[in-house]
């Protein structure tokens, strides 16, 4: 039973080792920032363009650390995409509950702040 234990904390601990020595391999990168919706729009739209041009052709090892270095900036930009997202589901699901209850103040109060993200995202999409 000891022997058992003994085998099973050696490989656990060897596992363990390999994963962290995979990690520190890669080396991380300082995002872009996306404080608000527009600059994680213009940032998905920029980084988009980059991952785009570097995907489309073979890849070399330094094409695939800077897709690497790319998504850090991505992942941000997406982050603060969703966050806007949900905060604009949530004032459509008040307009809704608003038209129910024939509140007029209530629709038209989060109307607005529904319509303001929605036009930032929709207008951004046309520009391009």
């Amino acid at each position: 039973m000891r022997k058992l234990f003994y085998t099973l904390t050696a490989c656990s601990l060897l596992m363990t080792g390999t994963a962290l020595a995979q990690q520190q391999s890669y080396q991380h990168f300082e995002p872009k920032p996306a404080e608000n919706l527009e600059q994680a729009l213009a940032n998905i739209h920029e980084y988009n363009a980059k991952l785009k041009s570097l995907a489309e052709g073979e890849m070399t090892p330094e094409d695939l650390a800077k897709v690497h270095e790319i998504t850090y900036t991505l992942e941000v930009a997406l982050a603060r995409l969703s966050k806007e997202l949900d905060v604009a589901a949530n004032s459509l699901e008040q307009v809704h509950l608003g038209s129910e209850a024939m509140n007029e103040a209530r629709v038209k109060g989060f109307a607005k702040d529904y319509l303001r993200t929605l036009e930032t995202i929709t207008t951004s999409q046309h520009d391009e």
